[in-house]
């Protein structure tokens, strides 16, 4: 607790100071001690959030557990920088359609990357949550992953450079239909990420909690009330001639576009399960 009364976590070392920027819901200050060290402390102004202050503690304890005085205050600094964004944040929760979204990215990473590429290799390809504009790239090939509800027959593409590529690619669509608590097998966001951490070394869970900030998840109890059951994954080529809008055919002036594409019309282009 700092002398505000405000929840506060303080790194100490004999290290010069570095600029750190502070967000709506976390101040960040650093002041010499009278030994000469440096302190770097960050104080919570809204104690509304204090479990999710506890949790950015305990990963820049962690992330840094490893690390050497003599790299002073930039790996936590660097750290912070990636829960700035979370905390500007004013609804914590992911919509539902970013909820069966990211749970859809989580299970084809679990089920089809890493037995094909490995755990290391997975992780890495995995870049939708870094804004690009596929959610995994590796070696010479690319993968969109799509998910919609039972039922939904066609699906949205929100940029011409999903399916743009120089290489062909893969379109997989994974369903999921309404579940409950108490449906066998049920889905949820928590537990499909907290599954798929059991197999990560300290260092992937680190690296992988990262890249979910970067889509502001955080594990709350709120995503619970929202349930699926996996029903199916459909793997599409993307070729040359699969019908999809190119920046090439797009008139002047227009530089941007969507589309949805009917399920039923891209049969022919189906990988044999």
């Amino acid at each position: 607790i700092d002398d505000q009364g405000r929840k506060s976590l303080v790194i100490t070392l004999k290290a010069p100071r570095e600029r750190a920027v502070s967000s709506k819901t976390i101040a960040v200050e650093f002041f010499v001690r009278p030994d000469g060290r440096g302190s770097l402390r960050f104080s919570l102004e809204d104690d509304g959030l204090k479990d999710i202050f506890y949790k950015f503690c305990e990963d820049i304890i962690e992330s840094t557990r490893n690390g050497k005085a003599t790299d002073g205050f930039s790996p936590i600094i660097r750290r912070w920088e990636t829960w700035i964004t979370f905390f500007q944040r004013t609804s914590l929760p992911l919509s539902e359609s970013e909820i069966i979204g990211l749970i859809g990215e989580i299970y084809f990473l679990q089920t089809m990357m890493v037995k094909k590429y490995g755990l290391d290799r997975a992780l890495e390809a995995f870049i939708g949550v870094d804004k690009a504009h596929k959610d995994f790239e590796i070696g010479d090939t690319w993968y969109e992953v799509k998910t919609i509800h039972n039922g939904v027959r066609a699906i949205k593409i929100s940029s011409i450079q999903q399916l743009e590529s120089n290489t062909d690619g893969k379109l997989e669509v994974i369903t999921l239909d309404q579940g409950t608590s108490n449906t066998t097998n049920n889905i949820t966001l928590n537990s499909i990420i907290g599954d798929f951490k059991k197999n990560l070394s300290p260092e992937q869970a680190l690296a992988f909690d990262e890249k979910l900030r970067k889509v502001n998840y955080l594990e709350d109890e709120k995503y619970d009330d929202f349930n699926y059951i996996f029903i199916k994954r459909d793997e599409y080529e993307v070729t040359e001639t699969f019908p999809k809008i190119v920046a090439a055919t797009l008139p002047i002036g227009i530089t941007k576009a969507s589309y949805e594409i009917d399920l039923s019309a891209i049969q022919e282009f189906k990988v044999a399960a």
